[in-house]
């Protein structure tokens, strides 16, 4: 993704950010909630284990695995050190800011019977966020480094319906309402964003600069 496309996207992001923040610290309601929480009302009980699966993936076992495997392909086969320290200190960093933006918000969870364990406030999901965190930086790194055309739309197509049933899930499994999920999102891919464009400063300078 160039440049002007991730500034583009950053600007919605921030709108959707803001949007949401504002409507949950006036307790307002959101249109989504009712709507598209009726959508999900149906599911069949034979999915909701598959759910609970794609769920874990942005969890902190599924993240870390996930995390893990990226940061020894960018050690080992790639030698992208800067690539490999924004992965690991977005994440890490995320996994903290998350919690203090719950801790800011302190918004309610949904009033219904939760199909998981689950902790803490409800904005922003959580899982919504780190998940997009990892996995939008994961296949902007898959994309960079691959030089095939097919390779690259598998990369985004894999990363974009992975972050979308995580969010989902969330919604199913009656821990989040779709707002949450909305905002986790925002605030991930902002997050996301922002380290991006500093792997790429610092990238362009330890190039320049050139090994020792």
């Amino acid at each position: 993704m160039k440049n002007k496309s991730l500034v583009v996207f950053l600007i919605i992001a921030i709108f959707i950010a803001l949007f949401t923040s504002i409507k949950v610290i006036l307790h307002s309601a959101f249109w989504m909630d009712t709507n598209v929480t009726g959508w999900f009302a149906h599911v069949p009980s034979n999915v909701i284990p598959f759910f609970i699966q794609v769920s874990e993936l942005g969890d902190k076992i599924g993240i870390g695995i996930v995390a893990l495997i990226m940061l020894v392909w960018l050690l080992l086969k790639r030698r992208n050190y800067p690539g490999a320290a924004m992965l690991a200190l977005s994440l890490a960093l995320a996994n903290e800011v998350y919690k203090i933006l719950k801790d800011l918000f302190v918004r309610p969870r949904p009033d219904l019977k939760y199909l998981v364990p689950v902790e803490g406030y409800s904005f922003p999901s959580g899982h919504a966020m780190l998940g997009i965190v990892l996995y939008f930086t994961s296949a902007y790194l898959l994309i960079e480094a691959s030089k095939s055309k097919a390779a690259k739309w598998l990369f985004s197509i894999l990363a974009s319906v992975v972050i979308l049933l995580i969010g989902i899930s969330r919604i199913i499994l009656h821990v989040h309402y779709p707002s949450d999920v909305f905002g986790g999102y925002a605030f991930g891919f902002i997050w996301a964003v922002i380290w991006i464009f500093l792997y790429k400063y610092f990238k362009q300078k330890f190039t320049k600069r050139g090994p020792n």
